[in-house]
């Protein structure tokens, strides 16, 4: 796992043309066309993972099966990659296997050392584009929906999610300067989580 400094800012989709009018002055440069992502996050039965979230708990774990190019999970051309993302105190690291079979681990579960047999809690998708300022990568999620496992249900987020990504080594101070605006947490599997409980408690 490489540990990685990473930084949210959430956004209303009515300042979205601000962001890129700011990312333009800061001379962004654009790294990758846009893409559409699509996972599913996996937890164990009393979902350690969404609770240790909401509470802010370190170290804690997100565990998803990552793929592309289409928000239906199971009709993609794309391969698919089983992540897992450490959450500590100071920094992040997240480990990849790629190529897998996810029928296996959708039927089975991932079994997990901290967390033992996680099973689908959720399948979350949008679009990301990709830019870089100073040497910093920087993401910007829009267009987020999440899927209930277990039925039809679909939420469409209202908001999108900037994202810097740096090396450890970087200066948190430079960071903060160079991206002069107020943090937030923002976690899709958190947030996807209540909108759908949230949504089924109101049929």
């Amino acid at each position: 796992m490489i540990p990685r400094i990473e930084q949210k800012l959430e956004i209303n989709k009515s300042d979205y043309p601000s962001v890129l009018q700011w990312m333009h002055k800061k001379n962004a440069k654009f790294l990758y066309p846009e893409r559409l992502i699509c996972s599913i996050y996996f937890d164990n039965f009393n979902k350690d993972m969404y609770y240790q979230t909401v509470e802010g708990i370190t170290p804690r774990k997100k565990i998803r099966i990552r793929t592309y190019n289409s928000r239906d999970f199971l009709n993609t051309k794309s391969n698919y990659n089983l992540e897992k993302k450490l959450t500590t105190e100071h920094s992040r690291y997240k480990e990849i296997k790629e190529n897998i079979n996810p029928n296996i681990y959708i039927q089975d579960g991932i079994f997990d050392n901290l967390y033992g047999i996680c099973l689908p809690q959720i399948e979350i998708s949008y679009f990301r584009e990709y830019y870089e300022i100073d040497n910093h990568r920087i993401t910007i999620d829009k267009e987020i929906n999440y899927k209930s496992i277990n039925s039809e249900l679909i939420y469409k987020e209202d908001s999108f999610v900037l994202e810097i990504k740096a090396n450890i080594n970087k200066d948190s101070d430079y960071i903060s300067n160079l991206f002069d605006f107020p943090r937030t947490k923002f976690s899709k599997y958190e947030r996807g989580i209540d909108r759908i409980n949230n949504k089924l408690n109101n049929y």
